[in-house]
């Protein structure tokens, strides 16, 4: 039987309700945005404040940036159906997508923040997407 009594959930709130979907989108869209700016900045069109040269760059974009994604999105979701626990979903998601993209942003604009804070950024989003899936 069919509950018609709860209100309907919002578009936004359906989208963060399960890890795969933010996570999924973000690795792809990313994966994309990547390669135009890796292009870009290959043949000069454009210059980043990395501070890697291309090649590194393009490793940890790839490693960091569309592997970590892809992983956490598996694993946000396949955790909880393995384990019958709760899936991470709402607030909490979103922070956690948001801090994926804040390690992002940071990668791409490395020159103008202490390197710690950088790979604080990708550490801390590892450490929570672990508590958030795994050791809860």
């Amino acid at each position: 039987m069919t509950d018609t009594t709860s209100q309907p959930r919002s578009p936004l709130a359906m989208f963060f309700s399960l890890g795969f979907r933010p996570f999924f989108l973000g690795a792809a869209l990313w994966a994309v945005a990547v390669m135009a700016l890796w292009l870009a900045q290959m043949f000069d069109v454009l210059a980043l404040p990395i501070g890697l040269d291309p090649v590194s760059w393009h490793a940890h974009a790839f490693l960091f940036g569309y592997l970590s994604a892809v992983i956490a999105g598996f694993l946000l979701t396949a955790v909880p159906n393995w384990t019958g626990r709760a899936a991470l979903s709402g607030a909490p998601l979103i922070a956690l997508f948001l801090l994926w993209f804040l390690g992002r942003l940071a990668v791409l604009t490395a020159m103008w923040w202490p390197a710690a804070l950088v790979i604080a950024l990708d550490w801390l989003f590892w450490r929570q997407c672990w508590f958030g899936c795994c050791a809860r």
